[in-house]
This record gives C-alpha cells, structure tokens and sequence, in this order.
C-alpha cells in the first residue's frame, strides 16, 4: 500500500503501513459499533423473559436507542468536521463502553433504555468520522474498496456476535455478553487515540484535518443547499427503515416465527453478514474499477444501487419460509443488499458533499434516515403482537425498490451528475 500513497516532496511521510493500520482500528471501531447494538436484538427473547418485557416494550426499547442516534446526528457530524477524529472516537469509545456496561448491569426495562439511550448518542458519531477519514486519506478510485476493508471487520462483530453472545450466555450468563465487549471496545478507544496521534498525509499531499474555523449555519448551508445531496438523504429516508427493522428483529423472527432456540441462533445466523461482506467488497472493487475506467464516481456508486435493489423481491417471500435455512437464505440476500446500498450512499455522500462538511452531510443524511426509522419501527412491535410479522416485512421490502425509483428520477434527468466531483475534494 505505501507506494499507493508516497508523496513526492522528499521527505518520509507516514507509510502506507501506519495507513493500513489505522484502517484496521477503524474497522475495530466498526466492529464495537455492530457488535454492541447486536447483543441486546440476539438476547430478545432472553431479556423478555427475564424482565417481562412484551414485544412494545422491546419496540420502546430499540427507539430509546433510536431518537438520540438520530438527534445527536444533527451534531456529531459537525463535531468531527471541526475537531477531526482523534478526539471523538476515542470518547465515543469509551462512552460505548459505558452503555454496554449499563445495560450489562440492568435488572429492568428502565435500566436497558438507560444503556441504549446512551449507545445511541455514542454511536452517532462513528460513520461520519470514518468517512472524513477516508476521503481524506484515499483518492477516489480507491474509496469504495478502502470503505468496505474497514466493514469487513465491521461486519465480523455482526457475524461473531450471533454465536459468541449466545455460547457465552449458556455458559456464564447473559450479562457477559455485555461486559466483556465494554472492556475491550474502551482498549481500543485508547489504542486508535495513541496511533492517529500523527496523521497521515492524504492522496493529494494536504493535511488529513484541516480544522477550519467555519459557522455551524455555514455547514447546514454548504449540505441542505444542494439538490443532488437531498436526492441521496430522501432514499436514505426511505431505505433505512427495513434495515434497523431487519436488524432489530431479525433473531425474534427466528425464534418466535421459526421455532429455534438461543442455541440454535448461535450456529446459524453468522452466515447472513458473512456471505454479505464478501458480496459487498466485490461491488466496492467493481465500483471504484468503473471510476477508474473514467465512469463519474456518483454514476458508477449509482450502478451498484440500482444493481442490487433488483434482488429486493425476494424479500417477500421471507414470511412464508417454513425452513430455517431458507429463512437464512434469504436473510443473506437482505444483508447484501442493505450493507451494499449503505456503503454506496455514504461514498457517494462523501463526494457529494464540500470536503469542509463531509461529515456533517453523512450526521444529517444518517439523521434524518433515523427519523424515518423511528416512526417505522415505533409501531413494528405492536403491529407483530396483533398481526405477525408478515406485515412489516412485506412493507419494509417495498423501500429499497422505492429508494432507487427516487435516485433514478433525479440523477437520470441531468446531464451532469454532480456540483462537487470526487476527485476535486
């Protein structure tokens, strides 16, 4: 990698490896992100049987989660743009950590949605850092692919997750589940503030951060004045719905929907992210080839979109499996093509936006998606009480295809596809 990113000023800058291993902390960053949020979904019906908690409760407790995931947006975003990445992912490290712990510690549905109320505001911060990170760091042809090296390692915390949390609750209680991950996402907090503390040189030879001293208003402005960005942030309003549904509720469907035990959850649902993060790195290559070949980087992000939202029929065939291998099956197929369009819409966010307010765009874009999330999934536990599960996921498989019909109205109606170029940030 470091003849990649070598700058030609005759001096030794930070190598390709200090790159490649900060790479792989952000992906250990990503880890703790899907990890964390996965334990308490994988414990559904473990924690509804130990507090009593009904499917609403477990729907108040995914949107405690949610409203401050989604506010804090509105600012973390702007947050890393002023004050770069080092800080924040080391506090919101920690602070992960200490939700973890909470609800680790809880001996009802209030001190769960204490400890997701708090995971919440800490995560929100994570993907915008990441992301400045990266263009920041890679030059366009190389961003997709350096994106999803990083989720690689993300998605090992959503395929560990399933076997591990329930391997450790059958053998020492459910609250290791959480306390173990608390203390290893705050070693890794402190190991990313100890190696960013020099920051790389990026594709162009600049500064990686540059703190520039501008008005919060002048950041809103640069982002919600531009109409290909509101494009991207309504499919993002439309989409992102059916994924934290699919995310939330995933393992309840298996085992109140399917029949399987916490055991049989372990050995089984790892393999829908697994398969998912090799799908999603190939379209990534294949993604940043196309702007290699010269294809405008939001096209050739918009290729892969349209692409993978031709599977999302498949979806509805979910609620009549009857064989949970068939469920799993299908299951991969919407882990593909969720992770897929996330990774392509924030790329394609980060070239949309100024360099001076990346990050702020993907807090909004993510913001506003939360939003959205919100209100869908407030009603998806009591929808499933009276009527099962059928009904939300039938609804849910009709937002991706929407989502791409919106990018495909805007950007197909106009010559050129963008105001800001990637490869002028």
């Amino acid at each position: 990698m470091s003849n990649a990113y070598d700058i030609k000023t005759g001096k030794k800058d930070h190598s390709g490896l200090l790159i490649s291993l900060l790479l792989i902390i952000l992906g250990c960053v990503l880890f703790f992100f899907s990890f964390d949020r996965q334990v308490v979904s994988i414990l559904k019906t473990t924690l509804m049987q130990e507090m009593g908690v009904s499917n609403t409760g477990y729907s108040i407790l995914v949107t405690a989660f949610m409203i401050p995931y989604t506010l804090m947006y509105f600012i973390s975003g702007v947050l890393v743009d002023k004050f770069g990445s080092r800080y924040v992912i080391c506090g919101l490290m920690i602070l992960m950590a200490i939700a973890t712990l909470v609800t680790g510690l809880s001996t009802s549905l209030s001190g769960l949605i204490v400890g997701r109320v708090i995971l919440g505001i800490a995560e929100s911060g994570i993907v915008p850092a990441l992301t400045l990170a990266i263009f920041t760091w890679f030059k366009a042809e190389q961003r997709a692919f350096a994106f999803q090296l990083t989720n690689i390692i993300q998605s090992l915390g959503l395929i560990i997750a399933p076997p591990f949390v329930a391997w450790i609750t059958l053998s020492s209680g459910w609250r290791w589940a959480f306390f173990i991950p608390a203390a290893a996402g705050v070693a890794v907090g402190l190991i990313w503030f100890i190696a960013s503390h020099k920051t790389p040189v990026n594709a162009e030879g600049t500064a990686a951060i540059v703190k520039e001293n501008i008005p919060l208003a002048k950041r809103y402005k640069l982002v919600l004045t531009s109409g290909p960005i509101w494009a991207l942030i309504v499919a993002r309003l439309l989409t992102d719905p059916f994924w934290f549904f699919y995310q939330y509720w995933q393992v309840g469907f298996m085992q109140e929907k399917m029949g399987l035990t916490l055991a049989q959850v372990g050995k089984i649902m790892w393999f829908p992210p697994l398969a998912a993060v090799f799908g999603v790195l190939m379209v990534c290559r294949i993604s940043d080839r196309l702007v290699a070949k010269g294809i405008e980087p939001t096209r050739a992000r918009l290729i892969i979109i349209w692409s993978v939202t031709l599977l999302a029929p498949l979806v509805f065939l979910l609620p009549s499996m009857t064989n949970a291998y068939a469920a799993v099956g299908i299951m991969t197929v919407i882990n593909f093509m969720c992770t897929a369009w996330l990774s392509m819409a924030t790329i394609m966010m980060g070239g949309l936006a100024p360099r001076v307010a990346i990050a702020t765009a993907i807090g909004i874009m993510s913001a506003l998606g939360g939003v959205s999330s919100i209100i869908f999934n407030g009603f998806v536990g009591t929808i499933i009480d009276h009527f099962g599960y059928s009904l939300p996921i039938y609804a849910g498989a009709l937002l991706h295809p929407l989502g791409a019909i919106v990018l495909a109205g805007y950007f197909l109606s106009r010559k050129q596809l963008l105001t800001h170029k990637e490869s002028s940030i």
